[in-house]
């Protein structure tokens, strides 16, 4: 045996050990410095990770979801900086770590000796953590982040009730017309899973340990603001994380479908409460799948949230529900939602909570876009996609801004401006790249390989999600 593949090997030992210290300690702070190189030759004090590294649970780590990489050996004296994995052919490509449930800080090292590189970082199911990370030919730069890591279980017993696509794999990456991966809800699961993207993405290496003192922001809600498992569906919740820089922690409990009552009666929120701590802060939008509800009841299930929230030392932070896709002849925002809205604001004022109007501020933005663009910021009557969260996310952010709420003052990124709604980032200059995370009810549509336009149109969703376009009255998504 060579002195190289015994390095390797008792490298990889350590590893697993590591891991598996982790995964049967009930704490979630166990000491953790997992380091992963990705160039053509080993680094002291990380493991490498080499092209034939599939993921696999014996293992712990790898490169996951039929991922096809390629090394770039650039040379040179550094052996962190002398080469890069990227993936072939200008394909995305995942990276996944297994993990136990809690709050890990994520560091990237991107940069390509001979090249100028473009890297966008996601994590978990499409969670925007990183956005076209620019490095010069010669170049390094690192980024740092927060992702949040939760299986179904309750402390306790009992469990999550997870709808069908959460649990089963009926979803797929689609890497060309013959290769398929099927996967189920990376949000749930027992690892950590990063996709890198972009023009020219440059993996030199991935540090993870424990997130020390995170200021976690909770979401709950509906799939207005989940982490939308498909292209071309998007959600604002998803893109909230890269606008926020360390401690803050983007923890998105939002799922399809979800009322106030279902977001209870299915242990979604038992399960967040059992991680709530002092000092968090929770972000609550529903009212889209709630107008059978009568409003008074819709109201006092706020209420009922508030006070939970505030009985475990968080802090509340109410967000109104985005309108639906409508104008009216003149381009006018028509209100889509009756009064649920404004049983949000009411419930703000009473109960003294900071209130982010995002139901005001969606209106002014589909007004700014006009009845020629619009259509393409969404993919039905009520679901966005890519650009239209992006934006969404944007007013969210700008209105915790507005609010004064004390975790998002003084922690946005540096690239970070002020945003006007009714003065949107041009349409024709978004770029965020598609993933392979394919709706199978629109084979070839956007997010499959080479497509990068928005579709326009209402054309009904999947399974549970199927919804009409734009009702008057919504009665579920």
């Amino acid at each position: 045996m060579t002195a190289h593949r015994r390095n390797r090997l008792l490298a990889a030992a350590a590893l697993v050990a590591a891991l598996a210290a982790l995964r049967s300690s009930a704490a979630v702070a166990v000491p953790l410095d997992l380091r992963f190189s990705f160039g053509p030759a080993a680094v002291p004090g990380f493991t490498q990770v080499r092209p034939a590294d599939a993921y696999d649970d014996q293992h712990g780590y790898g490169f996951d979801l039929g991922s096809q990489v390629t090394v770039v050996d650039r040379g040179g004296g550094e052996p962190l900086k002398a080469g890069f994995t990227t993936g072939r052919d200008g394909r995305p490509f995942f990276f996944s770590a297994k993990l136990a449930p809690g709050a890990y800080r994520v560091t990237v090292t991107l940069g390509d000796a001979a090249a100028a590189s473009t890297t966008t970082v996601k994590s978990e199911t499409r969670r925007l953590m990183a956005e076209a990370v620019p490095t010069a030919a010669g170049e390094w730069t690192t980024r740092t982040f927060l992702v949040h890591l939760r299986v179904p279980s309750l402390p306790g017993g009992g469990t999550v009730s997870l709808k069908p696509r959460e649990r089963e794999p009926i979803l797929y990456v689609q890497w060309d017309d013959q290769t398929r991966i099927p996967f189920t809800e990376l949000d749930w699961d027992d690892r950590l899973t990063l996709e890198f993207s972009d023009a020219h993405p440059a993996l030199c290496a991935v540090e993870i340990a424990p997130a020390a003192d995170p200021r976690t922001v909770y979401l709950i809600g509906d799939s207005t603001v989940t982490d939308q498992m498909m292209e071309p569906w998007a959600a604002w919740g998803q893109m909230l994380p890269r606008w926020f820089r360390p401690p803050v922690l983007v923890a998105n409990y939002a799922e399809s479908g979800e009322t106030t009552a279902s977001f209870i009666s299915e242990h979604r929120w038992a399960k967040l409460l059992t991680e709530l701590r002092p000092g968090d802060y929770v972000l609550m939008q529903f009212g889209i799948n709630d107008q059978r509800m009568p409003v008074e009841k819709f109201k006092e299930y706020f209420l009922q949230y508030i006070r939970e929230t505030r009985a475990h030392g968080a802090t509340p932070v109410l967000v109104t529900s985005q309108n639906l896709r409508r104008l009216d002849a003149e381009g006018h925002a028509v209100e889509t939602l009756r009064n649920f809205p404004e049983a949000m604001r009411a419930a703000a004022r009473e109960e003294h909570v900071a209130l982010v109007d995002l139901n005001a501020m969606s209106m002014k933005f589909y007004e700014a876009l006009g009845p020629a663009l619009l259509p393409k910021a969404f993919v039905d009557g009520t679901h966005q996609d890519d650009y239209g969260a992006y934006e969404l996310a944007k007013c969210v952010v700008q209105g915790l801004l507005d609010a004064q709420v004390p975790f998002a003052v003084g922690q946005v990124v540096a690239d970070w401006r002020p945003f006007d709604p009714a003065h949107p980032d041009p349409m024709a200059e978004f770029k965020l790249p598609p993933d392979p995370q394919l709706d199978p009810a629109r084979p070839g549509g956007p997010g499959a390989p080479g497509h990068r336009g928005p579709m326009a149109g209402d054309v009904p969703r999947p399974r549970e999600q199927a919804k009409p376009a734009a009702p008057a009255a919504p009665k579920g998504d």
